[in-house]
């Protein structure tokens, strides 16, 4: 049926064939551990990725049954397994034939698909079976297993209970535990005794949707100010970002963590920034020592005969100096950061410092190098990078 992508997992909206489909998170529905666990495994970034979440015009978009991961049963002892692509502990994994193809797995001791240990039914029993996605490439396996949990008699308001050893490492029956720990379950099946059901002796009669989606893009960036949430006051530097709550000190200056986010604009006196109190992207990383840049370049123009630039400030200068000037650095700079100034001034020239201790002439702008001089770090540094200049000179 047609609705919300997670309606499926959230309100049994998922048409399968034979079998039913009962378990949800309405008022009155029986909670499987799974939907308690996927939702612990969403946050930490694992889920099903797919095309269709960004695709307006896709038709299937709303239909759950017609998604990626979508668990449908295929005869007493058979499943199908709508292919996608799954994130597991950060790398994306194309599961059950990729997008566009739909994969069937068999429940016996045989199958490549198998994890755990399993026991077949006996008469009066029922059991789950968990689906679930893994990092196992396998060719017939698809990056697909499924647990059989221990069976229990069938009663009137009563669930065997799920499987979990594939929460602490999911490992095919008989082989190795995989590497990559973790894991997403699409969906758990409920299986009764069937004396024809293979070797495992059971029949599906359940399935139940427990997917987790997840969305990455668009990414949304809200500003990070020192003020409200009308102000444009900055916060440009990974030292301000770790001391945004005064008195409490953060700790990605020391980290080896890397961070990006949307402030605003400052300008350095006696210039004019043109991004000046208006939106700009900050990326903070590590290379001699910690830096925090512009993820795009940022211009400013000036009168002033010195400068002195960090590498959160503006890196192509448009000058028209007063007099002889004289353009210098401060701090960290990650090599590959480039540096361009334009001197506009017709007899007025100028220095930039290549290291603390050399510098390069600028000329001025009636010079055959029309003023212009572009200059990239080849060496980073705490406070002594290395640029040479580029281009023409």
């Amino acid at each position: 049926m047609a609705g919300n992508p997670i309606s499926g997992h959230t309100n049994h909206n998922l048409t399968v064939s034979t079998a039913t489909n009962v378990d949800g998170l309405g008022d009155g529905d029986h909670i499987l551990s799974p939907t308690l666990t996927n939702m612990v495994e969403g946050i930490h970034g694992n889920g099903i990725i797919m095309y269709d979440d960004t695709s307006v015009g896709e038709g299937d978009r709303n239909t759950p049954a017609n998604l990626p991961g979508a668990v449908n049963y295929a005869s007493g002892t058979t499943f199908t397994v709508k292919g996608g692509y799954v994130v597991l502990d950060g790398i994306a994994y194309s599961f059950a034939g990729g997008v566009g193809t739909t994969t069937t797995y068999t429940l016996n001791t045989s199958s490549a698909s198998a994890a755990g240990s399993h026991s077949a039914l006996t008469s009066g029993k029922e059991a789950l079976v968990v689906v679930y996605a893994c990092a196992d490439d396998t060719s017939t396996v698809k990056h697909i297993y499924w647990e059989l949990g221990t069976a229990t008699t069938v009663a009137t308001n009563a669930y065997p209970a799920c499987s979990t050893s594939f929460l602490n490492s999911p490992t095919p029956t008989g082989g190795s535990a995989l590497a990559n720990k973790q894991t997403l379950v699409l969906a758990v099946l409920r299986v009764v005794y069937a004396s024809g059901g293979d070797d495992l002796k059971l029949a599906i009669t359940e399935v139940n949707d427990k997917r987790v989606f997840i969305r990455p893009t668009p990414l949304y960036f809200s500003p990070v100010t020192s003020g409200d949430i009308a102000a444009t006051a900055a916060v440009d530097t990974h030292t301000e970002l770790d001391n945004f709550h005064s008195g409490e000190v953060g700790g990605l200056t020391a980290s080896r963590f890397g961070a990006m986010w949307q402030s605003f604009g400052a300008q350095i006196a006696s210039t004019v920034a043109g991004d000046n109190a208006k939106d700009v992207l900050y990326y903070s990383g590590v290379h001699a020592a910690r830096f925090t840049r512009s993820v795009f370049d940022r211009v400013l123009t000036s009168t002033a005969t010195s400068i002195d630039l960090t590498s959160a400030d503006a890196n192509i200068l448009v000058l028209t100096p007063g007099g002889t000037f004289a353009v210098t650095t401060s701090g960290p700079f990650p090599a590959g950061y480039i540096i361009e100034i334009q001197n506009l001034h017709a007899s007025n020239t100028g220095t930039f410092a290549l290291t603390n201790s050399t510098t390069d002439a600028i000329d001025d702008s009636a010079h055959a190098t029309n003023g212009y001089a572009r200059y990239v770090c080849i060496t980073s540094h705490a406070s002594d990078p290395t640029f040479v200049r580029i281009g023409v000179f």
